[in-house]
């Protein structure tokens, strides 16, 4: 994966209007199934999005720590796990989010 986040070819092929790289939001059936899914998502993890390289953060433990008893009345739950994706190779993009959903399956 190294040599295609050096590149960037695949950021420069897919970039969304602006220059930024696609963000998404999961959520899960149980706070179990996202910490399987956080465990086993072979990407770096932690609370700062936008790097070269893809990013899962746990996003309602490192945002709403203090506030997780509210947190639910607001919509915002406390699985939430945000995906920043970088210019690594689609497939194994594919392949790192196939081994780590089938985790949080397996935790239902």
């Amino acid at each position: 994966m190294e040599s295609s986040i050096a590149s960037g070819e695949n950021y420069l092929s897919c970039k969304l209007p602006g220059g930024y790289g696609g963000f998404s939001s999961l959520t899960f059936t149980s706070p179990a199934a996202s910490q399987a899914f956080l465990d086993n998502v072979p990407f770096q993890k932690g609370p700062s999005l936008g790097t070269k390289f893809t990013l899962a953060c746990p996003y309602t433990i490192l945002a709403h720590y203090l506030e997780l008893g509210w947190a639910p009345e607001y919509g915002v739950e406390e699985g939430l796990v945000r995906i920043s994706v970088g210019v690594e190779e689609r497939e194994d993009l594919l392949e790192g989010f196939k081994v780590a959903l089938r985790a949080a399956e397996s935790a239902m």
